[in-house]
């Protein structure tokens, strides 16, 4: 269906589940986008705290909250929720508790439109308790999307590439993160991503923080004052640590047994890809060995197992 007049630029997907105080922050880092022609679908996973409240508190006729039903235990159901009510062109996606740059819509836009592509993403800079733990986002050589990772936050993608690649997967079946399997599944039907090379997320892994065990002092709230007060130069701070991260990185001293380990460990997933990671018996023992990980990094974010 083409879009009509009314319709927005882009619609913006924000999955949440019970974290209003960290929804807040990434929604007025939303609201402060240089480019205002967007709409937010924020669907909940069956949510039983304010984020609701959260939503309305800002009183934007662009922010729309769902909450689903039946709580999924993935991103991937509120994912499908929001693309189900999507009437942007485009679609871009925002974690619950990472921040967007001022830039990041108008950039990313600027560059799919550019290269003709169906989904383009930028630079994320990943930061942990311990800091700043470098970028993620262009591919290193000799890979592709097919294993290579890429956060959700940064990515915008044309609205037909859903009906032609289909929706986010269950993530039961899956042996993938359902974000890892989603972009595995458009470069496999031979989609053109890019990269913008700008970092425009800040990104708060969960497993990291333990998100969903924390009740207050927020990482995101030092950085969001930040972005409100002088987004420029956090842009060149946070890039001046992630590129002392790779300086440290680049000199540091491998013990030989570590680098032999890792030499090991990149064999597997090049074998796996080249067998088939869908082909049995790879198919259920991949499952098996991702679900069991899944459910351990649900209990490491402080969530409750499923």
């Amino acid at each position: 269906m083409s879009p009509r007049p009314e319709d927005p630029r882009v619609s913006v997907v924000i999955a949440t589940y019970n974290r209003s105080g960290t929804l807040r922050l990434a929604l007025r880092s939303l609201l402060d986008q240089d480019c205002a022609d967007f709409e937010a679908w924020v669907v909940g996973d069956a949510c039983v705290d304010d984020s609701a409240d959260a939503v309305a508190s800002f009183g934007d006729p662009r922010l729309h909250w769902i909450n689903l039903s039946v709580n999924s235990g993935s991103q991937g159901e509120p994912n499908n929720e929001g693309l189900r009510r999507a009437r942007g062109r485009y679609v871009a996606f925002l974690g619950h508790d990472d921040l967007w740059f001022p830039w990041h819509l108008s950039g990313l836009l600027a560059r799919i439109e550019e290269t003709g592509a169906d989904l383009v993403h930028s630079l994320t800079a990943l930061l942990g308790p311990k800091g700043n733990e470098g970028l993620a986002g262009p591919l290193s050589p000799g890979r592709t999307y097919r294993n290579h990772h890429v956060p959700p936050s940064s990515w915008l993608h044309r609205k037909e590439l859903v009906d032609e690649c289909g929706p986010w997967g269950e993530h039961r079946k899956l042996n993938l993160p359902v974000d890892t399997e989603y972009l595995w599944r458009v470069h496999l039907r031979g989609k053109r991503i890019e990269c913008l090379r700008e970092l425009s997320v800040l990104k708060f892994p969960s497993v990291w923080w333990r998100t969903y065990a924390m009740a207050s002092d927020y990482p995101q709230v030092p950085y969001l004052q930040a972005l409100v007060e002088d987004p420029r130069e956090l842009h060149r701070r946070v890039l001046l640590e992630a590129a002392t991260v790779l300086a440290q990185q680049r000199h540091a001293t491998v013990p030989a047994y570590r680098a032999l380990w890792s030499a090991v460990r990149m064999i597997p997933p090049q074998l796996l890809d080249a067998y088939g990671r869908d082909r049995w018996p790879l198919a259920p023992l991949l499952r098996w060995r991702f679900q069991r990980d899944r459910r351990r990094w649900r209990l490491w974010r402080g969530l409750p197992r499923v």
